[in-house]
């Protein structure tokens, strides 16, 4: 389904127009029952959304864990070999007491 690019005002706006041409098809207890109707599916759409929102910060935030995790893998292996060539170093330069 394609919801067409608009304006925030002209989307809320369409909203607007649709709300006040219903109110005069409708009587008050049908408003009623459409209006909770509407309010339901509102309630499904923005539930959804922001739960996938969440989902999505969630696989995000493990995607730059791993990246930091392997960053500092990267450092401490450059570390690690950096104190073995020291080591080695000081092993080849062993001085007679």
């Amino acid at each position: 389904m394609y919801i067409p690019n608009l304006d925030p005002c002209s989307f809320t706006g369409t909203a607007v127009v649709l709300g006040y041409l219903l109110t005069n098809d409708f009587t008050i207890n049908e408003q009623a029952a459409l209006g909770a109707w509407f309010n339901v599916v509102g309630d499904i759409l923005a539930s959804n959304a922001s739960w996938a929102a969440v989902l999505e910060e969630r696989v995000q935030s493990f995607e730059d864990i791993q990246d930091n995790n392997q960053n500092d893998l990267d450092i401490l292996k450059e570390a690690v070999d950096k104190l073995k060539v020291s080591i080695e170093k000081l092993q080849n330069e062993k001085k007679p007491y």
